[in-house]
């Protein structure tokens, strides 16, 4: 996908999540007394709101810091300045897109832009791809061993959202875990799948579905070899994926103590938000719009009480959402801009060159 391309669809995009936040607000606000709203923000407890802010600066560091590591022993040391640039960039257009479908492309585009060659960028973030999905799985587990009970006995219909959610992720950590210990056989069942679908009409285009899975699995299979190459590297990124979103997913507590509540326990609003990221994985929008702010009211609304639910929820969505857009749409910015200075400077000094000739 070209960069104007990218460009043109992400207009579209914003209109699309402006329009949404627009409408998620006026309900907010029609829906609750403006006079009680006014009442607790002056109540609202800043140093916890701190944190939640911290916690997110954490969660964008290690994610930075898990692209520096795996840089690091796939292609070599980069600057942590530029593994934050990059990681920005990437949960910016992650944000923009389905199913955060487009932080990865445009990675490896910023990526060879300094100097990464596209097979070996497109490796980086296969593998951050393939411990994220571990990681992703990891907590799930443990959020279900902790509170699994819990979530089912009170959330029963969102369980099995939350379930089909974590049975994708584990679809994609199978599918990796095949590749890695038999390309050959890999390929046989997939493409055996991918010719019965064909049959029943439920995909067309084989070919090129074909296509963009060998492409696919060559990626899985590159990437699987700095794995096996370096496992211990490979459990300290996992290591550090897990507390990446620990911090992510920690945020909806410190937004619950700031509104001066305590009743409940920091582990069963840390596996809630876990739930709910699982939950609206799926949902085939920007940044799961709708469907999040939705999923917070359902999960949290019963802890906060008297308190309009709706403003914990616009600050945790602002914390995890909108603050990544505003973030992400001026370093893209800055970036773009110094980028054609760049090129044309180097046409300029092209042009000098040849006309000195």
């Amino acid at each position: 996908m070209t960069l104007k391309k990218n460009k043109r669809q992400n207009i579209f995009r914003f209109l699309y999540i402006g329009g949404t936040i627009v409408a998620i607000m006026i309900i907010g606000l029609l829906n609750h007394d403006i006079e009680t709203l006014k009442e607790i923000i002056p109540q609202i407890n800043k140093k916890y709101l701190g944190i939640a802010l911290i916690s997110l600066m954490v969660f964008w560091l290690s994610d930075a810091l898990l692209l520096k590591q795996v840089t690091g022993y796939i292609y070599g040391k980069q600057k942590f300045y530029k593994s934050l640039k990059i990681g920005i960039m990437g949960l910016y257009y992650g944000a923009l897109t389905p199913f955060a479908s487009g932080g990865q492309p445009m990675q490896v585009v910023y990526m060879r832009r300094e100097g990464i060659p596209t097979g070996t960028s497109t490796s980086i973030v296969t593998v951050k791809f393939i411990v994220y999905e571990l990681s992703l799985c990891l907590l799930y587990i443990i959020a279900m061993l902790a509170k699994g009970n819990f979530f089912y006995e009170n959330y029963h219909h969102v369980f099995w959202l939350t379930t089909v959610g974590f049975i994708l992720n584990l679809i994609a950590v199978t599918f990796i875990s095949m590749v890695m210990l038999n390309r050959a056989v890999t390929e046989k069942i997939v493409h055996g799948f991918i010719r019965f679908l064909s049959k029943i009409k439920i995909i067309r285009k084989r070919e090129k579905r074909t296509l963009k899975v060998d492409t696919l699995i060559d990626d899985f299979f590159i990437s699987s070899t700095y794995i096996k190459n370096g496992m211990s590297r490979f459990f300290i990124s996992i290591i550090i994926s897990v507390i990446n979103l620990a911090f992510l997913f920690a945020i909806p507590y410190f937004i619950y103590r700031a509104f001066g509540l305590n009743n409940e326990s920091f582990i069963l609003i840390f596996t809630l938000q876990a739930f709910l990221f699982l939950a609206v994985s799926f949902v085939p929008l920007p940044g799961a719009v709708g469907a999040s702010e939705g999923g917070f009211y359902i999960f949290f609304s019963k802890f906060f009480g008297s308190i309009p639910v709706f403003m914990p929820m616009i600050i945790w969505r602002f914390l995890t959402y909108y603050l990544i857009l505003l973030v992400g749409s001026l370093i893209v910015v800055i970036t773009e801009m110094r980028h054609i200075h760049r090129l044309k400077k180097e046409r300029k000094e092209k042009r000098f060159k040849i006309e000195k000739i």
